[in-house]
């Protein structure tokens, strides 16, 4: 009895030594689709969007993890001949794939997914439906207990391709339906129809509209230049609209996207150079057209046809730089790089030529505003040029014996004081002193000094200018110096002409007895000079 005994209890705790550690050790059920829940956006269960060709958009999607198990969460890319997509994970702000046990005290439990469609810049008008993959593991099972499990989101994507031509398929001008029977009703004929209708426009522009053009808005413009100008446009304007028509007739036969993108590319670049002309041609005509009138309007200052070159520069370094940056866009540069880039090497060029670029802009003021023009007395500084030729970046300038050119740069001529002597006058005052003496008749000196600047032919006498006139301006040692003021007719010979005046009023002054005075050296001789021995010289002879 002892013996079954010790046998039966001996085969119990043998169950149990067996059975105890393996209930100990059995795991939980594993997380499943149903512990998780997946928003797209504001809380719908789907993605569908519209995506254009060379475009991106980007969807949000917000995961709850329901569960007591930590979750790992991939998603695969996803890419076809359409479009690719891309995705980034984060958790509590932080990049990350680890979903926390359901409850977590700082909403770790939830995940951030951010889905990026990127359409292909080839790609086709289209529309796509499938799914986006969500894998999960539970990262508290073993993998031979099934710890994986998948979501998927239902997504329907539209491509709409920048090169579709099912707008413009089969139809006049890519607008109006081609009904015709056949064979009419075919694409190839209705794109040559089109073609050819896009030739007589060509033809109508080209031989009414832009004579018209040219005859209305060329009054100031001389029979050649109209000419050339129409030339011009004829030429332009005709390649454009051949490209026009070209690329709308191959819409019209439904080309292919990659052909498409091809012909667009170049044609932008051909409309681009050939606007650029055309805009350069209206632009030159206009201003020149504008500053031909101010200059003949008498009461307009500081401008005339003079400026033109200036115009011109700037408006071929606008067009020119505009054309170059749509060309480039046009070929998918990286214009934010290079704007960033010419900003940094603008910033060094600017400290390391601020002397040129001081220049240049004085050179632009000096242009525009006109100070001084070629062939003008000026003073800067105190020193007195004659204005040669004014530049961009330096003027020229004759000293007043016109036998040196003095350059300068601009930046030194715009900080310089001027003195403008001629600037639309070469009239100018010239101021003539003379002293007489202290018992002359001072009217008779006067009215002779008078008289010479009235006899002088160049002397401005009519009532334009103030006459000639005197004013006594100091007592001197020795007399008292009278001013004459006169106005001659020619800065440049002021100075001979006061000469010339000077001797006149000398003759004057000497026929009528008015004495110029002048310091007189006065000797007097108080000793002797019989060469005898002075009474007082006690100097020994030897």
């Amino acid at each position: 009895m002892n013996i079954r005994k010790t046998t039966v209890l001996l085969l119990i705790a043998a169950i149990l030594a067996v059975a105890v550690p393996s209930a100990l050790t059995e795991s939980p059920d594993a997380a499943t689709s149903d512990n998780v829940i997946v928003n797209v956006g504001d809380g719908g269960d789907f993605i569908h969007m519209d995506l254009n060709s060379n475009s991106s958009s980007t969807v949000v999607v917000y995961i709850t993890n329901l569960s007591s198990s930590y979750l790992s969460l991939d998603v695969p890319g996803l890419e076809n001949d359409a479009f690719s997509m891309t995705s980034s994970i984060s958790v509590n702000g932080v990049a990350s794939n680890i979903l926390y046990p359901a409850g977590d005290a700082e909403g770790r439990h939830i995940a951030i997914l951010t889905l990026v469609f990127t359409a292909d810049r080839l790609a086709d008008t289209q529309t796509y439906t499938g799914t986006v993959d969500l894998t999960f593991t539970d990262l508290g099972m073993a993998p031979s207990e099934g710890n994986v499990f998948h979501v998927t989101i239902p997504a329907t994507l539209d491509v709409n391709s920048v090169y579709t031509s099912e707008g413009s398929f089969n139809q006049f001008f890519g607008i109006f339906p081609n009904t015709l029977s056949e064979p009419f009703n075919k694409p190839w004929f209705t794109a040559l129809v089109t073609f050819v209708l896009w030739i007589v426009i060509t033809v109508v522009v080209c031989e009414a509209v832009i004579p018209f053009f040219t005859k209305f808005a060329g009054t100031r413009k001389t029979p050649a230049e109209k000419d050339k100008l129409r030339n011009t446009l004829t030429k332009t304007i005709s390649v454009l609209m051949i490209v026009v028509a070209v690329n709308e007739c191959l819409n019209i036969v439904g080309t292919s996207a990659e052909i498409m993108s091809l012909v667009s590319t170049w044609s932008l670049v051909l409309y681009v150079i050939f606007g650029g002309i055309i805009a350069w041609q209206i632009y030159l005509f206009i201003i020149t057209t504008i500053l031909n009138g101010i200059d003949e309007a008498v009461d307009v200052k500081g401008i005339d046809n003079s400026l033109i070159p200036l115009f011109k520069m700037i408006g071929r370094i606008v067009i020119c730089v505009m054309a170059a940056t749509i060309i480039l866009a046009a070929f998918g540069v990286d214009l934010a790089g290079i704007m960033v880039s010419a900003g940094v090497i603008t910033l060094g060029i600017t400290f390391g030529a601020q002397e040129i670029i001081s220049q240049f802009f004085s050179g632009v003021v000096l242009l525009s505003t006109r100070p001084f023009k070629k062939g003008d007395y000026i003073s800067l500084n105190g020193t007195t040029y004659i204005v040669h030729k004014v530049r961009l970046m330096y003027t020229e300038f004759e000293n007043w014996d016109r036998d040196q050119i003095v350059t300068m740069p601009n930046n030194a001529v715009t900080s310089a004081t001027m003195i403008n002597y001629t600037k639309g006058d070469p009239r100018t005052r010239i101021f003539i002193y003379m002293s007489v003496a202290y018992d002359t008749n001072l009217t008779l000196a006067k009215e002779l000094m008078i008289q010479a600047a009235n006899m002088h032919p160049h002397v401005i006498k009519d009532k334009t200018c103030v006459p000639p006139n005197t004013r006594l301006t100091n007592f001197l040692d020795s007399g008292i110096e009278y001013r004459l003021a006169c106005y001659v007719d020619n800065y440049d010979l002021s100075a001979h002409y006061a000469g010339q005046i000077r001797e006149i009023i000398y003759k004057l002054f000497k026929d009528n007895g008015i004495e110029i005075p002048y310091n007189r050296l006065q000797i007097d001789i108080l000793s002797d000079c019989d060469g005898k021995k002075r009474p007082t010289d006690d100097t020994p002879d030897d």
